[in-house]
């Protein structure tokens, strides 16, 4: 549903907007918005990568007789730095998150929408969700270190990353739907706004104009001259 005066996407009829009539939205750029999703897109990725390695190196059997976080000196290294990548990535993913959450109700407010409906998407409810169960499991965990626990987080922190990764590029996609319809309804080519933003003599003659129109004008100056 849209206005039918500035072509803006509305929740429902009679919904509160700016309305911006036929005038262009400004114009903002997108380049920095489109390299802020890649970045969350790319610290997600790397998240789940990091998150199944530290699990691979941190079930790798050691000496001992059952598996726990490595003692050899080549498994440990790779452990830590595992766990250190987790860590970047999830800071990472923040900060990326937040830039591109900003921008994106930038976008969707500057084009007549409601910029919370896009930023905040399915896909963070989703990850937040993954990433506080994986941090339950490990706390109720007898042994944090247990291949179980260890697989069981990263499978966990990796659907959350997917999930994260599905509602940046829907919101995405959404934005710039809404950038494409807004950009229609102003230059007068979109079907469901047929009207041109710009008047033209034909918009001053009368005899193109509703029937209807026409006889309460002539009604109402015919009651003025009586």
């Amino acid at each position: 549903m849209h206005c039918t005066k500035c072509g803006a996407e509305l929740a429902h009829p009679g919904q509160g907007h700016a309305c911006r009539s036929s005038t262009p939205p400004p114009a903002l750029r997108t380049a920095g918005w489109n390299v802020a999703t890649w970045f969350v897109v790319g610290f997600a990725i790397l998240l789940a990568l990091a998150a199944m390695a530290a699990a691979v190196l941190g079930s790798t059997p050691s000496g001992r007789a059952r598996p726990l976080p490595p003692s050899g000196a080549g498994a440990a290294i790779g452990f830590v730095l595992a766990n250190l990548i987790l860590i970047a990535a999830f800071i990472g993913l923040a900060v990326s998150g937040l830039i591109w959450g900003r921008g994106t109700r930038q976008l969707a407010e500057a084009h007549g929408s409601s910029g919370r409906s896009y930023s905040r998407h399915w896909g963070i409810r989703v990850f937040s969700s993954c990433v506080v169960f994986s941090t339950v499991m490990a706390w109720l965990a007898s042994d944090r270190t247990a291949p179980a626990v260890l697989f069981g987080q990263a499978g966990l922190r990796t659907l959350g990353a997917a999930a994260l990764i599905g509602g940046v590029l829907h919101s995405r996609a959404r934005v710039l739907r809404l950038i494409a319809h807004v950009d229609r309804v102003v230059a007068g080519h979109d079907p469901a706004w047929p009207l041109s933003p710009t008047p033209t003599s034909d918009d001053w003659n009368a005899g193109q104009w509703d029937p209807d129109v026409l006889r309460d004008i002539e009604a109402r100056r015919n009651r003025h001259r009586t």
